[in-house]
């Protein structure tokens, strides 16, 4: 099993973000990222302008956050032609599917009781059908949620420590949808929604949640058969297959050791699955946890919850069928979240 790490819904200056598509992939490539996807707003200029491909050595796939103005934010990801914000939800989801792509939900349950003038662009309508997946976690909008404008550079300092992970409602969501499509699974992923914006202050500009910031943070651990390959094409097809799949792990790489990574693998007599696999139950089939660090960890079969327990390493015995998904805490804060593996 071969990992690249990446961060997916970016902005650049094709839409509200303040680099240049190549400069965000020489900053992804300082931070250790293999790959990365941009999805400005409501554009796919840089698509059609040829920016899509090896950049710094970073395979950099670019889609589009199709953005109507108040709600229902929807990331397209591997399409080839501009989707307009202004057609109905259910014709830019079925378009993203036209293309062959693959569509997310994007920050579907942003805070109604923010203590801030920042408005929640949140998804409306919890029981359409036809989308691939959802953006389970979105750094941005967890910290815009806790962040009170009366302590703005408190909150702003100590960001990592405000954010709490993905919402309770959403994960219901995420397991109900699982639970009802018991031989596939609907994939969650993370998403920085970096824009690095850009203030003046007394004459000085100044960077907030810059990239080389947000690719230090919420990110995407894909779970590949083969390493990633040295031919974009290819290399594109991995990584899209892979968050299609739910062969994804979303992890806050703040509180990772160093550039250790960790496991979560059931292992039957012969073979071994991943997050976006599938394994079948005999009677040595274990499930194992190897975390880089002692944490806490909550064990979900179904979307119950099975197991809570501090460790660093622990194999869980006691299997049935279903999905088995991980959630792990550093202390307090959100540190990992896995897609399921499915145990037939």
């Amino acid at each position: 099993m071969h990992k690249a790490l990446g961060a997916i819904h970016i902005h650049s200056t094709y839409s509200d973000g303040s680099e240049s598509i190549e400069k965000i992939a020489k900053i992804a490539k300082k931070a250790g990222l293999d790959w990365i996807v941009i999805t400005d707003h409501n554009s796919l200029g840089g698509y059609l302008d040829n920016k899509e491909g090896w950049h710094y050595g970073v395979a950099v796939l670019i889609g589009e956050e199709i953005s109507p103005d108040l709600s229902n934010h929807y990331l397209g990801l591997g399409i080839n032609s501009f989707i307009s914000e202004k057609a109905q939800t259910e014709e830019y989801i079925n378009e993203v599917k036209k293309q062959g792509g693959i569509g997310f939900i994007a920050h579907p349950d942003e805070s109604i009781n923010r203590k801030n003038s920042h408005k929640p662009l949140r998804w409306s309508d919890w029981n359409i059908k036809g989308f691939d997946g959802i953006e389970l976690w979105n750094y941005l909008s967890d910290w815009t949620d806790s962040m009170a404008e009366s302590n703005l550079y408190l909150d702003y300092l100590f960001r990592m420590k405000k954010l709490s992970g993905p919402t309770e409602k959403t994960k219901k969501w995420w397991d109900e949808l699982n639970n009802q499509a018991p031989d596939k699974i609907i994939p969650g992923i993370a998403g920085v929604d970096a824009h690095s914006f850009v203030y003046n202050v007394c004459g000085i500009s100044i960077k907030v949640f810059d990239y080389i910031d947000s690719f230090k943070a919420v990110l995407n651990e894909i779970y590949l058969d083969n390493k990633l390959s040295n031919s974009f094409e290819e290399a594109k097809r991995q990584i899209l297959n892979s968050l299609k799949l739910g062969r994804n792990s979303m992890i806050n790489k703040h509180w990772s050791k160093k550039n250790k990574t960790f496991d979560f693998f059931i292992q039957n007599l012969y073979e071994k699955a991943y997050p976006g696999d599938f394994i079948r139950l005999d009677s040595e089939t274990a499930l194992n946890i190897n975390l880089p660090r002692k944490a806490n960890i909550k064990l979900l079969h179904n979307g119950e919850l099975i197991l809570e327990k501090s460790f660093k390493d622990y194999i869980f015995k006691d299997l049935k069928q279903g999905k088995y998904r991980l959630e792990v805490f550093y202390k307090e804060y959100p540190w990992i979240f896995t897609n399921p593996i499915i145990v037939q």
